[in-house]
C-alpha cells in the first residue's frame, strides 16, 4: 500500500469516511420509485418480479435486477 493509502485509513475516524468517489451519492435510475416500493414493501408485497411490472407501465427504464437487489437490502435489513 502507499503511503497515501495508509494514512487516509489511519485518518478515518468511521468505515464510512472511506467511501469516497464518483459512486457515492450519485442518483439512481431508481430513487424516482423507491416511494411506491417502499409502499407496496409496507403493504406485504415483497415479489420483485410483480413490482417490477408495476412500475415498468409508470415510465420506469431501469432493470429487474435493480429492483431486485433493492428488495434484497430491505430483506436483509429487516427489524424484527
Amino acid at each position: 500500500m502507499t503511503y497515501r493509502t495508509v494514512k487516509q485509513f489511519a485518518d478515518a475516524a468511521t468505515p464510512e469516511e472511506l467511501f469516497t468517489g464518483q459512486w457515492q451519492n450519485r442518483p439512481s435510475v431508481l430513487d424516482d420509485y423507491k416511494p411506491y416500493l417502499d409502499d407496496r414493501w409496507s403493504k406485504g408485497c415483497t415479489n420483485a418480479w410483480k413490482m417490477w411490472e408495476e412500475i415498468v407501465p409508470l415510465d420506469y427504464k431501469g432493470s429487474y435486477q435493480r429492483i431486485r437487489a433493492y428488495l434484497h437490502d430491505k430483506r436483509t435489513h429487516r427489524s424484527w
